[in-house]
């Protein structure tokens, strides 16, 4: 049984800070040149806490911040429990058509995987989560966003909520690393409307979209803090039509291999053939993009017979056919040779939304190779997840990102 709830959220104070100016991408999207220029937007800028400066103290640091502010009415508390809908205005990259995510925040008792209530999709590491870890003992504060999707054919939470997200939103702002995306929030203390979503997503599954490593944080800090049991999320439903998937393209680097050799090996596993140019790879199903040495080729699968050599014998067929276990089992560990462990700890592979940005890494000698794939499927997501398997890292890149710094939740 999924118990979403209401909750008392800590905001931002307008009087006291341009909300535009401390809001961010979440943690870890943030790259050190971002993580500078955010906290050059202001001295209230919520990257000193998801993300402060390396230092011995850095999570004390980060509570601090938090106490400080909420003494000084910078962070104010709501008065009464509410849900926060959530709407993303944006341009699809892919094409080109104007879309609204639409969304409600809330909080979620947390529960194991293993009661299928909450399914994830994506393999964690230790390291994200025990630093994560550390920062929720200190700020005892949920900061970021957990984005979950739920099944709702007929959009009745939607629905239910126009009459709110109808009328000007509580918060209204465009966040500074994803341009053209509008965020808007509103804010419902009926309690009427409150038990109608309750009672709507009690006999709910909910699939982990985004933020993997925060939930499994908040699963552990619960068990240390038997009155935690609740995380902050933001959820969606798998009908929505703003629900976008881009793909994660994976750029190789510090990887010595004869072009020649590696053409002849993928060669007895792929059809090769050499493009003209970025737009003309065509990738789809099956098929991937090769840029190396200045040059495009499009690999496309011979036979997913071959999958059977590389791949575990008890995945499934979902499993087996996503582009990106072919990406990874048959290319990067099958051909050339890199171990699951040196993947994971990012020892030769880069991961990036911008195919361009790649090519230009490729042509300056900062990567070695660029392998390009097609997004994977919200349906794809589903059925790995119902089967209680998880996708390499990287697999989904939802567009665009739930910021952090909108809402709060004070353990």
């Amino acid at each position: 049984m999924a118990v979403v709830k209401p909750f008392t959220g800590t905001r931002y104070n307008p009087n006291k800070v341009n909300l535009q100016n401390v809001v961010t991408q979440p943690y870890d999207k943030i790259t050190s040149s971002m993580q500078e220029v955010y906290y050059k937007n202001s001295e209230y800028n919520i990257v000193r806490v998801i993300l402060p400066h390396e230092s011995p103290d850095k999570y004390d640091k980060a509570g601090e911040h938090i106490k400080m502010w909420l003494e000084n009415e910078i962070l104010i508390k709501d008065e009464n429990p509410s849900i926060y809908p959530y709407h993303q205005d944006f341009t699809d990259p892919t094409t080109g058509e104007i879309k609204t995510r639409k969304g409600f925040c809330a909080i979620l008792k947390l529960e194991d995987f293993s009661t299928g209530v909450v399914l994830p999709h994506e393999r964690t590491l230790s390291k994200p989560k025990e630093d994560r870890l550390n920062l929720l003992r200190a700020s005892k504060t949920h900061l970021g966003q957990i984005f979950m999707l739920y099944p709702d054919e007929e959009n009745f939470i939607t629905t239910l909520l126009a009459p709110t997200t109808s009328r000007p939103p509580l918060i209204e702002i465009e966040e500074l690393y994803e341009k053209g995306v509008t965020h808007r929030m509103w804010k419902v203390s009926d309690n009427e409307i409150l038990n109608k979503v309750t009672e709507f997503m009690a006999d709910k599954t909910l699939l982990i979209a985004d933020g993997h490593h925060r939930y499994e944080t908040a699963l552990n800090y619960s068990k240390e803090n038997l009155e935690s049991g609740y995380v902050m999320i933001t959820l969606v439903s798998t009908s929505d039509k703003g629900l976008v998937i881009l793909p994660t393209h994976r750029a190789m680097y510090n990887i010595s291999i004869d072009k020649n050799k590696l053409h002849n090996t993928l060669r007895n596993y792929f059809k090769v053939d050499r493009r003209d140019s970025l737009e003309t790879l065509d990738i789809n199903k099956h098929t991937f993009g090769l840029y190396i040495d200045s040059d495009f080729y499009r690999l496309e699968l011979i036979d997913s017979a071959i999958l059977d050599r590389f791949i575990e014998p008890k995945k499934s067929e979902y499993y087996k056919n996503l582009d990106v276990t072919i990406l990874h089992s048959c290319i990067l560990e099958g051909i050339l040779g890199l171990s699951k462990e040196s993947i994971a700890r990012k020892e030769n592979i880069d991961y990036l939304r911008d195919a361009k940005a790649g090519v230009s890494g490729v042509d300056k000698g900062k990567f070695s190779m660029l392998f390009l794939l097609s997004p994977t499927g919200i349906d794809e997501v589903r059925k790995i997840s119902q089967n209680k398997e998880a996708m390499p890292q990287k697999s989904t890149d939802f567009y665009p990102k739930l910021i952090t710094g909108l809402v709060m939740y004070r353990v």
